[in-house]
């Protein structure tokens, strides 16, 4: 994306009008856009495709050096392409498209961009720009440019903010875990977490049960059971969510037990509650923890009186060439701030599910704020 996008327009009075915004994005419908179901890979080429293609036409006049600050931290929450103020999302297929903006929430006129006349760019001001992409054909279908208030008055107010936190494994901690032979950093359960010392059969369980000394196994058994089977095992590319998912079954397989379909889709904190045990794909520096963080010691709801510190954690090293699994982390979350880093800002996104009958009424279309009913 171009440097000059990066930087506000003169005033907010410059920025284009949405209708002038779907105008010029027209050009996109029909044009070729490949899916590789990498989300960050995804959402950066959409971005320059979008970029590209308003660059073609004549931008708002730029602010001046020194007319203008960000004034939110470390730019959170802040789009991408300012001189538009704009974000841009990829929808493709499913019942309904799950709208996520990550830490503001979009309706509140939360100042973002301080002009020195005091004047503000604000979080409402934002223009979401929805492009619609067929995973089969791999072409844009349509472009809808939204207000915030067009989606709170057309599909409810955005949700209670989800709050995320996040763990970072630099290169050179990863690399130590790799070292190992194995290659697995492990830590046996905290003391005072009672588990059993007999085999015991967990086909009949369900994963999602709260823990019972009776059924949990020792971190060391677990340790046993999955890191012969995991070490090498190969995950498809994708979303990380949609990875996470993956693993979670296999984990949950290899103990024992017979996940459905509706039980890997069931979410919550743990993953397998049973054995009160998270578990986390990492193939980028960063690995959100979701709403618990081992940083903060809390009670864990229906968890049979674990905390944040002693729920015990099953992480994968990802290969990011040959997406297989390289090393492995097991340990209780009152060990991972040892080895790796806490990220001491939250991180939280505010969500707003849209039909997609919605997108469906606007097909091979580009529309700002269309009438819908």
């Amino acid at each position: 994306m171009s440097s000059q996008l990066t930087i506000p327009p003169v005033s907010k009075a410059d920025l284009s009008p949405g209708q002038r915004l779907a105008d010029r994005l027209a050009g996109l419908v029909g044009k070729p856009f490949n899916l590789t179901r990498k989300t960050r890979t995804d959402g950066s080429n959409l971005r320059k495709l979008v970029a590209e293609t308003l660059e073609e036409f004549d931008l708002p006049s730029p602010a001046p050096n020194g007319s203008w600050e960000c004034i939110v931290p470390k730019k959170k929450g802040v789009p991408r392409m300012l001189r538009e103020f704009i974000d841009t999302y990829i929808v493709t297929s499913g019942s309904s498209y799950n709208l996520q903006v990550w830490n503001r929430n979009p309706i509140e006129p939360i100042p973002q961009i301080r002009y020195k006349d005091g004047s503000y760019l604000r979080a409402n001001d934002v223009r979401f720009v929805f492009v619609r992409v067929d995973p089969v054909r791999s072409v844009v279908r349509s472009v809808i440019v939204a207000t915030p208030s067009y989606i709170v008055e057309h599909f409810g107010m955005f949700g209670k903010p989800t709050v995320k936190q996040q763990l970072i494994i630099t290169d050179s901690a990863r690399a130590e875990v790799l070292a190992k032979q194995p290659p697995v950093l492990f830590y046996p359960d905290e003391q005072g977490v009672r588990t059993t010392k007999r085999q015991i059969d967990l086909s009949s369980m369900n994963m999602h049960d709260c823990p019972v000394p009776a059924g949990l196994l020792p971190l060391d058994k677990i340790r046993q059971i999955v890191v012969p089977k995991l070490i090498g095992q190969r995950i498809e590319p994708g979303a990380t969510k949609n990875r996470g998912q993956v693993l979670e079954r296999m984990v949950a397989e290899l103990l024992g037990y017979q996940p459905s379909e509706s039980d890997l889709l069931a979410g919550g904190y743990p993953d397998l509650r049973h054995q009160a045990l998270e578990v986390k794909v990492q193939d980028a520096p960063t690995v959100d923890l979701g709403r618990y963080s081992p940083q903060f010691e809390e009670s864990v709801p229906d968890c049979g009186g674990f905390t944040t510190r002693n729920i015990r954690y099953l992480i994968a090293l990802m290969g990011a060439e040959s997406s297989t699994c390289q090393g492995l982390i097991i340990c209780p979350g009152s060990r991972l701030g040892k080895h790796f880093v806490y990220v001491g800002d939250k991180s939280f996104k505010c969500q707003r599910s849209i039909p997609m009958s919605f997108f469906d009424k606007f097909e091979n279309r580009a529309v700002f704020n269309p009438r819908y009913s």
